[in-house]
């Protein structure tokens, strides 16, 4: 039984949809705000215009990630696991954590943890 759950050592999140957590990059050419598709302890899925193409797989990247209401936002190091099919209005690309500061860490864990009990854990 080697099913997508048991492969993941962290439990996802789908923020939801009025709570958006947003994604600013640093370093980079781009100035928009991204959004997470989905969040972890381990990492981010990122939803990005079609356009952009500043990520390479395996690229070690820095973000700035706002996390909604009353939690602080938090820089976080990572590497570019995926980069997911792209349409013609959007791509995704998952970020696996490297590096985020215990403010950080601790805000992240009480944000996933509120979103599990509002049933947004991904299967």
């Amino acid at each position: 039984m080697s099913n997508q759950t048991e492969k993941r050592k962290h439990v996802r999140v789908k923020p939801l949809p009025e709570e958006p957590v947003e994604v600013h990059l640093m370093g980079t050419s781009l100035i928009d705000v991204l959004h997470a598709n989905d969040i972890s302890m381990g990492g981010i899925g990122i939803v990005a215009p079609h356009h952009f193409d500043e990520w390479d797989m395996h690229e070690k990247v820095e973000i700035l990630v706002a996390l909604p209401g009353d939690l602080a936002d938090f820089r976080a190091r990572g590497v570019i696991k995926q980069i997911g099919k792209k349409s013609e209005t959007q791509g995704l690309y998952g970020v696996q954590f490297t590096d985020m500061g215990p403010k950080g860490k601790q805000d992240l864990l009480l944000y996933i943890n509120r979103l599990i009990r509002k049933n947004r854990a991904l299967k």
